[in-house]
């Protein structure tokens, strides 16, 4: 496989060696989210029409985050970079505009066509500037925030799992913070990886947060 720059995860901790897996315990991680991908996929099937499709979709998002992010952090071929953003992206948009959609009434159509746009214009800013991450992340938990409170003006939202996911994605955002290199949880060598807590608490937390507010969409999608 051919590396396509040796800084490839350089701010994760983890030492960067040399074989098929540059960083292995944060690209075994990684496939946390294709496992949950793996389990919403089957989950879409208790769903039916506009429901349903939402979780195949996204389903199949999950289980691509994970592979791009493997890449990132394994064999680091060239094009994984772009891999692991916009799948992730990607994920992070595709729960907030379908949620916000149906808050706001929009037609399934148009709720695809604006989300085709909006991701069509990321990829569009990646392959352009490629730093541009961390501004098009901010954006899109600023959009999934957004579209988070009509859902609560409906009402009807599984208090259990939601509280479950803001729990964890504190305790991810925790561990990605702290797990940085340089921080006071780094230790390049060790089995112990903030960035790969990262990986499985985030990738819950997203995956509790779509179960919570499932009940809405249902519903909404009834009317």
């Amino acid at each position: 496989m051919i590396k396509i720059m040796a800084s490839l995860g350089e701010s994760d901790c983890e030492t960067i060696g040399d074989g098929f897996l540059a960083q292995p315990v944060n690209a075994l991680s990684s496939l946390t989210f294709s496992v949950i991908g793996v389990a919403i996929l089957v989950w879409a099937g208790r769903a039916g029409g506009r429901e349903r499709r939402f979780r195949l979709i996204l389903g199949l998002l999950f289980v691509l985050t994970g592979l791009g992010s493997f890449l990132y952090h394994g064999p680091q071929t060239a094009g994984s970079l772009l891999a692991h953003d916009i799948t992730f992206l990607a994920t992070l948009v595709v729960v907030a505009i379908t949620n916000g959609a149906l808050a706001l009434g929009w037609s399934e159509r148009r709720s695809w066509t604006v989300l085709a746009v909006l991701l069509t214009t990321y990829a569009v800013i990646l392959v352009l500037w490629p730093t541009a991450t961390n501004v098009l992340t901010t954006a899109s938990v600023v959009l999934l925030v957004a579209s988070d409170i009509p859902l609560h003006r409906i009402g009807g939202i599984a208090g259990r799992w939601y509280v479950a996911a803001l729990v964890l994605l504190v305790l991810a955002l925790g561990f990605f913070a702290l797990g940085r290199s340089g921080a006071p949880l780094c230790t390049a060598d060790s089995l112990f990886q903030g960035h790969a807590l990262w990986h499985g608490l985030s990738a819950v937390a997203l995956c509790s947060y779509v179960v919570a507010t499932a009940p809405v969409r249902e519903r909404m999608d009834h009317r």
